[in-house]
């Protein structure tokens, strides 16, 4: 599951799902999210690798999955692993970046209005992750 997480021939032709370092976006999908809402970017959104908001009215929220969720929707991460996602906003409304349980959000508090951006995620322990907003 997930951009990064896509099956790919690797040398030779033997399939394997990527890994970090493989290529950014490779497969991605775009989810448009037009709800003017405080949001939980949950990891089905963060799979697609793009995810647009096109509705706020003002400043929003955007909360983290869980780190359980996570880890079990990319059971072949290990510890040190990280995928990376894009998220714009297309109003001029800022999304300022909540943490889920067993997360720690680091980088920037907040996704710009009318800007986007990278939001890498790292395994950090068998039950921890890091979303690093770029």
């Amino acid at each position: 599951m997930g951009f990064l997480r896509n099956k790919i021939l690797d040398v030779g032709g033997l399939e394997r799902m990527s890994r970090s370092g493989d290529g950014l976006f490779a497969g991605a999908l775009i989810t448009a999210i037009a709800t003017d809402a405080n949001d939980t970017v949950t990891v089905a959104k963060m799979a697609g690798g793009i995810i647009q908001y096109t509705g706020f009215t003002a400043g929003r929220t955007l909360t983290t999955d869980s780190a359980a969720n996570i880890i079990a929707a990319y059971p072949n991460m290990d510890i040190g692993d990280v995928y990376v996602f894009a998220v714009s906003i297309v109003p001029a409304f800022a999304g300022t970046w909540a943490a889920g349980a067993g997360v720690t959000l680091a980088g920037r508090a907040t996704t710009p209005a009318s800007s986007y951006s990278l939001v890498a995620v790292t395994k950090l322990t068998a039950t921890t992750v890091e979303v690093r907003v770029l």
